[in-house]
Parts: C-alpha cells; structure tokens; sequence
C-alpha cells in the first residue's frame, strides 16, 4: 500500500476521532447550585462587564478559561449566589465560564426571584408532561405537549376574552347483535361493532391557561383534577 495513502488515512481517522470525542464533551453540564435562564427566557439577557474579569470553568473556581474585556456585554448563560456563568469575547478569544457577581452590572433582585419561581414551574410543568397530566395553570402549548392533538376543538370570543375547549375522547368497539333474514329467507344472527363513547376530559383554557378540567365518568380513571400551578411569570 501506498505509504503517502496510509499517513492521510491514519490522519483522517485521528481527527475523526477527535471531533467524535469533542462532540461528547461539548454539551453544558449543569452544576448544582446553579440556575441555567437559557430555557426560561425568550431573548438572552445581556449584562455589561464592569472591569476585567477572570473566568472559570467550573462554578467551584476551577480551569482558568481567559479574562472578560471590560465594557463589552456578555450573554448570561445560569446565575448562583458565588458567580454567574456568561458567553462572552476574554483576550483568548470567545469563552462560556463563570465569574463573580461584582464584575457586572447588577441583577434585579425581582429579576432573580422571577427567574426562581420559573425553573420551579418548568420543573412542575416538566413532570406532569412526563407523565401525561395536565393541572390548572398550565398553558395551550403545555397541555398539547403532555395529551397531544385533541380530539375535538372548540373556541368561543366574548367579552372576557378568548375560551377554548379541548376534549380528549376515548372510544371503545362495542359488539351489537341482531337478526336478520339472509338471501334464502333464512333468519341468522349478525354482529356489527359500533364505536362507543368510554370517557371524556375537557380541558378549558381561558386566555391559553387552563381555567378548568372536567372528565366523565370511566372506571379506568385515575388523574387528579385537583392539581394547580402557577401560570407562567413574565419575566422583563
């Protein structure tokens, strides 16, 4: 075999190897402690860096990754009590660490408790939708991710705002049994399957929040109707 052929090969194979590896490693891990905002908000905050600040990789202070440039703004990526983990451009270039609270311009407090209450509601919203449940606060979006496609929709406009009913349905092939008279005269016995109405949960949401929960009447049901939640909190 051609050794200029098997260098490239041997070299082809070693930076696969490689991004495989980097693949593996690249996803954030999220340290206890810490509150990640990526997924509780709908447009990254953005804080502006004070004076030059080191940052880390770890929330514990660990693997120096560069140091912030002062005056640029930064993404905000989770926020602890020590430090707050940021994406933003360090003399080494653009780094994703953590550094301490004093080298930025200061959160609102009600900014914090707000992002607080919605990891605690996405964690409550998480586990109902896990286990196929719904709960007054909820929104549209959240009961469709956790029941799917109703089967019947219905919407109503009127002075207090927008009602939406989704019903979920489920059928059952009940056997039925007649007698009729076949092309001799003779009368035989036939069974026909109709499908039967078995239960039925309503889901009314007012404004897109879930405003009630009604299910009839089936021996196979076991959800809590009584479940509430917070509805989603604005966070500004």
């Amino acid at each position: 075999m051609d050794t200029r052929f098997l260098s490239l090969l041997v070299l082809i194979l070693s930076l696969s190897a490689s991004l495989h590896g980097r693949d593996k490693t690249s996803k954030l891990i999220q340290e206890d402690g810490a509150l990640y905002v990526e997924s509780l908000l709908e447009k990254p905050i953005k804080l502006k860096v004070l004076k030059s600040a080191h940052a880390y990789g770890t929330l514990k202070g660990e693997r120096y990754l560069g140091t912030l440039k002062p005056g640029q703004e930064v993404t905000l990526l989770a926020i602890s009590d020590r430090a707050y983990r940021v994406r933003g451009k360090a003399q080494q270039g653009d780094i994703a660490g953590w550094a301490g609270p004093t080298f930025f311009k200061k959160l609102d407090p009600e900014f914090v408790s707000n992002l607080k209450k919605a990891a605690e509601r996405k964690a409550l919203v998480d586990d109902l939708i896990a286990n196929k449940e719904v709960a007054l606060g909820m929104t549209g979006e959240e009961v469709l991710a956790s029941l799917g496609k109703p089967t019947k929709r219905a919407s109503e406009l009127n002075t207090e705002g927008t009602t939406e009913t989704l019903d979920y349905i489920t059928y059952e092939r009940v056997p039925q049994t007649s007698y009729v008279r076949n092309g001799f005269g003779q009368v035989v016995k036939k069974t026909t399957y109709v499908k039967v109405e078995t239960g039925r949960l309503s889901v009314k949401l007012q404004d897109d929040i879930v405003a009630s929960i009604s299910e009839s009447e089936s021996n196979e049901s076991r959800r809590d109707l009584g479940l509430t939640i917070p509805v989603p909190i604005l966070i500004h």
